[in-house]
């Protein structure tokens, strides 16, 4: 039997090189991903006044942020779990922040350094996909294409959202952890529209 999970105090505590990181609220295959991101989640978790926990037997993490940034105390919001797994072939860590090459590339990792610099290409527009998105536009930032939407308004979110979406590369394979999602404040919707449309080239045609 294994010891029981005891809480995380400190994201030191994640100590493994590598993690198949999963959102144990869907029915989707893990992804691996360095132990410096899972570090970068705990770091963010513990700040923000989330939950995290420890198994002593396996070695698995599981973390959660508080509901919609802490906006319902007590609540947590969707709960992740990195096991432990072996690193991928050709995937060396960098000597300077300890992440792998491609996720220096991941818009979701803030924590790595520049050691691999990124070309990062003008905003372009992009047709809407689906209804509910108002305004998109795309960049390019190293291998990795980067989707920028602003939804439309709605009872939960009356100004809008702006959400992030990395788009995969050719050879990614399955990946999961690649959207963020932040409520636009309240009565900033046509700045957020307007600054939006003025650094995003070409402009499309205005009805």
């Amino acid at each position: 039997m294994s010891a029981a999970p005891y809480a995380i105090g400190r994201p030191l505590d994640a100590d493994r090189a590598a993690y198949a990181l999963s959102n144990a609220d869907r029915d989707r295959a893990a992804v691996p991903v360095s132990g410096a991101v899972v570090r970068s989640l705990l770091a963010s978790v513990l700040h923000c006044g989330g939950a995290a926990a420890l198994e002593p037997g396996t070695g698995a993490v599981t973390l959660s942020w508080p509901q919609i940034g802490g906006m319902v105390p007590g609540v947590l919001g969707p709960v992740y779990v990195a096991a432990p797994c072996e690193q991928p072939a050709r995937t060396p860590c960098c000597a300077r922040c300890g992440h792998w090459r491609a996720e220096h590339d991941h818009p979701g990792v803030p924590t790595a350094c520049t050691r691999y610099r990124l070309s990062i290409g003008p905003a372009r527009y992009a047709v809407p996909e689906h209804d509910g998105v108002t305004y998109a536009w795309v960049r390019r930032m190293g291998r990795t294409r980067v989707r920028f939407e602003i939804t439309a308004p709605t009872a939960a979110y009356p100004d809008g959202a702006l959400v992030v979406h990395r788009l995969p590369a050719p050879g990614d394979g399955p990946y999961d952890y690649c959207a963020h999602f932040v409520p636009i404040p309240p009565g900033r919707r046509a700045d957020v529209l307007e600054r939006a449309r003025a650094r995003v080239h070409p402009q499309p045609c205005q009805p």
